[in-house]
């Protein structure tokens, strides 16, 4: 449609924020901890349930059940938030420190994220990293996933599971597996929109959700249509795993004034999205100063004005620009520089040298080339 979901927008930026209008008891009695019961193996999820231990086991393969059944989903993946199973019960900030003190519990988590893994196509190669890649029967899952397409919320809720049970780095794996497939390998066209309006924002770290939106960015056609981040960010964004170590070190030298202007780039975008509905503090990307259209922009910005915010972004990608322009230059051309010099010196040493074995000189070529010499020295 060229236009964001701003719905998702708003429960996504709930999500990272922790829920921030939500209460809860913080009386741990009258807490009945349901999502905690259901993982130690002492409840059915409901309703019509089984035990998790039964379920893991007998519906490994079961293509079919974990299609049709539609009351598992929030149990093997509670969240602090009501779902469409009026039984299931919402995680609480106590489950969820529970969860994490249980070795048991937490064993089970990890087994359920790979059991519906493998319903989606999907193999967990490294359970340490969360690195993924296709399973062998990828294909067919594949077109069960872009069937039915109410399997992209059961993807959403998954990752906001993983977030909150502190698989973060499973997140980042997860939603980068989507975005390849949907915009490299084009093999899942269906998933393709909630993958860049829910699964990526839901990663709560801005540094890893800029780099998976830089590269959403970099790959979605046409790009000129790509509304999940402001077009000038990108193009100044520079991924912090490409950066190089003259790059690192123009960077920690600007770290305050780069703090601030990230901070407040990101209070411009909390505002807007409560007046314009626009939550864009996601795509809040770090600058890239190398590039020419950075430069149109930032004298577009400077002749336009603008508040006092984009003001001191623009002061700051200039300065950043200048000293890293200079810093390259001569980190390039020291090498040249002091081979050139030295040459000319050596030269003008000689024909000093001359001069005072055969006396004042006389000729005007003599003088000329003495004199052209002197001045390639000096400059």
């Amino acid at each position: 449609s060229g236009r964001r979901n701003w719905n998702a927008a708003k429960d996504l930026q709930r999500y990272r924020h922790h829920y921030p209008d939500l209460i809860e008891s913080e009386n741990e009695e009258e807490e009945e901890m349901w999502n905690l019961s259901f993982y130690k193996n002492e409840i059915c999820f409901l309703p019509q349930g089984l035990c998790i231990e039964t379920l893991l086991e007998s519906w490994w393969d079961n293509y079919e059940v974990l299609e049709e059944n539609h009351s598992y989903i929030q149990w093997l993946f509670p969240l602090r938030e009501h779902g469409m199973n009026w039984r299931a019960k919402p995680l609480t900030c106590q489950e969820i420190q529970a969860f994490k003190r249980s070795e048991e519990v937490m064993q089970r988590f990890t087994r359920a994220y790979q059991l519906m893994l493998r319903f989606y196509g999907i193999s967990l190669i490294n359970e340490k990293t969360g690195e993924l890649k296709r399973a062998e029967n990828w294909a067919e899952r594949f077109q069960n996933l872009n069937r039915f397409s109410h399997n992209n919320l059961r993807i959403t809720r998954i990752l906001k599971c993983l977030g909150e049970m502190g698989y973060e780095h499973y997140q980042v794996h997860l939603v980068k597996f989507f975005l390849t497939e949907t915009l490299v390998k084009e093999t899942l066209p269906n998933v393709k929109r909630s993958a860049l309006d829910y699964f990526l924002f839901t990663i709560r770290s801005k540094e890893e959700r800029r780099e998976l939106v830089h590269y959403a960015w970099q790959h979605f056609r046409p790009r000129g249509s790509f509304v999940w981040g402001p077009r000038d960010k990108l193009l100044r964004y520079r991924p912090c795993s490409t950066k190089s170590q003259l790059h690192q070190k123009t960077e920690d030298e600007q770290e305050t004034p780069g703090k601030k202007c990230d901070d407040s780039v990101e209070e411009d975008e909390n505002q807007s999205l409560e007046i314009e509905q626009k939550a864009g503090d996601a795509a809040d990307l770090q600058p890239k100063v190398s590039d020419e259209d950075v430069k149109e922009k930032l004298s577009e910005c400077i002749s336009k004005g603008g508040d006092g915010e984009e003001e001191k972004d623009a002061s700051f990608t200039q300065q950043e620009e200048k000293d890293l322009n200079s810093e390259t230059e001569e980190v390039q051309g020291a090498a040249e520089n002091d081979c050139t010099k030295e040459s000319k010196k050596r030269k003008l040493d000689a024909n000093m040298a001359d001069a005072k074995k055969s006396g004042p000189l006389k000729s005007p070529t003599d003088i000329e080339n003495i004199s052209r010499n002197l001045g390639e020295c000096a400059i």
